[in-house]
């Protein structure tokens, strides 16, 4: 239930962005009230980039974050229905479903889902649980994307990432690739270095206890249910994970 609360939240407080917001301090100044009410003025022409100018120039740091970690997941790309079919399912394949949902991976959409990140790992306990609910979409997001990347882009060692995917719009453990312990060669192409790498830091920001004392289950069953390894420091351990999500 709390889930499907936050995702009500999402969608009056961003989805195609209403006037609800998340969080909204009471000693929010003058200035950053007018800020908001530019921004949601952006935001109802569905002018993300103007309502981003808007954010970044709010001073209280936590609703400043908080806003541009939403506003940049929305530019991104990632939408309720996102949310409602593949964050919520206590599912060892969470991951997977949701890069499915996101593709196609394109450039611009990955650097708006990783400024998202920045925002959204950032923001402080004080927010309490919506600052646990969005760190924890944040992460997700932008570490499905990164494996999104790969029906796009390959690497056929952990040095390279040059190698053109098929680009089918299909998501299949043989895009991350490697062998069965991850490892790359020119005969088992799959996921760069660098996105793996960035899912582990991802993957490690998550907390099952922090979910669960949230009131968010179904999120902390998943990550319980994520493949051994995920978190691990050898990129090729990661990568045989992140292919076990499928």
């Amino acid at each position: 239930m709390k889930y499907f609360r936050s995702c009500i939240k999402w969608v009056l407080g961003l989805s195609v962005i209403s006037a609800c917001n998340l969080y909204t301090p009471f000693n929010t100044n003058t200035s950053d009230l007018d800020k908001l009410e530019e921004a949601q003025k952006c935001l109802n022409d569905e002018d993300y980039i103007c309502a981003i100018q808007q954010y970044q120039e709010i001073k209280d740091t936590n609703l400043k974050n908080q806003k541009l970690c939403q506003a940049y997941l929305t530019k991104g790309g990632l939408k309720l229905e996102d949310l409602v079919n593949t964050l919520n399912k206590n599912s060892g394949t969470v991951l997977s479903n949701l890069a499915k949902e996101l593709m196609p991976w394109t450039p611009s959409r990955s650097e708006d889902f990783d400024t998202a990140q920045t925002h959204c790992s950032a923001l402080s306990a004080s927010m309490g649980s919506d600052a646990i609910f969005l760190k924890t979409v944040g992460a997700f997001t932008r570490c499905a994307y990164r494996m999104a990347k790969a029906d796009v882009l390959k690497g056929s060692s952990n040095s390279s990432c040059n190698l053109t995917g098929l680009s089918d719009g299909l998501l299949t453990s043989s895009d991350i690739g490697g062998d069965g312990a991850g490892a790359l060669s020119g005969a088992n192409p799959g996921m760069c270095k660098t996105d793996v790498d960035t899912c582990r830091s991802d993957m490690a920001l998550l907390s099952a206890s922090e979910l669960t004392s949230a009131g968010y289950t179904d999120l902390a069953g998943a990550i319980g249910k994520l493949p051994a390894g995920i978190t691990n420091s050898s990129t090729d351990t990661v990568r045989a994970a992140l292919r076990g999500t499928f």
